[in-house]
């Protein structure tokens, strides 16, 4: 089951891409300076699995939402 929502999220990411906003600039950015001063103290090493790690948990997150809204949809249309 996880392997069919997987592909429907990508094919969903294809036909309808998220357009990054102003607040998603921000957050990047702000993210960057967090991860250089991380990288500054605990070496960059450790920020690459720290990346893989959120970026991973970002895909996740993404994933579990699109799942729920799939159900949502889905519980709607048989009203």
């Amino acid at each position: 089951m996880n392997l069919l929502i997987s592909d429907l999220f990508s094919l969903s990411q294809e036909h309808f891409p998220a357009v990054p906003d102003a607040e998603d600039s921000s957050r990047q950015r702000l993210l960057s300076r967090h991860l250089d001063a991380v990288r500054g103290s605990l070496g960059e090493d450790f920020v690459d699995k720290l990346r893989d790690l959120t970026d991973e948990q970002g895909l996740r997150d993404q994933e579990a939402a699109f799942l729920q809204g799939l159900r949502l949809g889905l519980s709607l249309h048989r009203l």
